[in-house]
């Protein structure tokens, strides 16, 4: 096992988490419907508008990092931190998380990136 994320230096983090291009995969459409589902199902009792699969892996044909970026619309009334609270409860890491922004992630693992990579934004 690695060291604790929450740990580690940045330099470590960089290190673990490099930040690199690919070409397109077309499997990164089936990754988003995956994690829409999921999501879905994790939030049905809160008002989500719309949950969209966003970035560079959401062109067709382009160059792009390996993780899936999605967004989750909630109407300004809504509580992002109940959200947040939820899906970290449900293995997604809280990045940031304020009244109406969350940022989360999931697929980042003490051993380097999980198969399948998610950022995860809110408003």
């Amino acid at each position: 096992m690695g060291k604790d994320l929450s740990k580690m230096t940045l330099e470590e983090l960089w290190a673990l988490f490099p930040i690199f291009l690919v070409p397109h995969d077309d499997r990164w459409k089936d990754s988003f419907n995956e994690i829409r589902q999921t999501l879905t199902g994790l939030l049905a009792a809160q008002p989500v508008v719309r949950i969209s699969h966003i970035g560079s892996t959401a062109i067709q044909g382009i160059w792009a990092k390996n993780i899936v970026d999605v967004m989750i619309e909630i109407p300004q009334s809504a509580d992002m931190k109940d959200i947040a609270q939820l899906l970290e409860q449900s293995g997604f890491t809280v990045m940031y998380a304020e009244a109406n922004r969350i940022s989360l992630n999931k697929g980042y693992t003490e051993n380097g990136f999980a198969d399948k990579v998610y950022h995860i934004r809110g408003q």
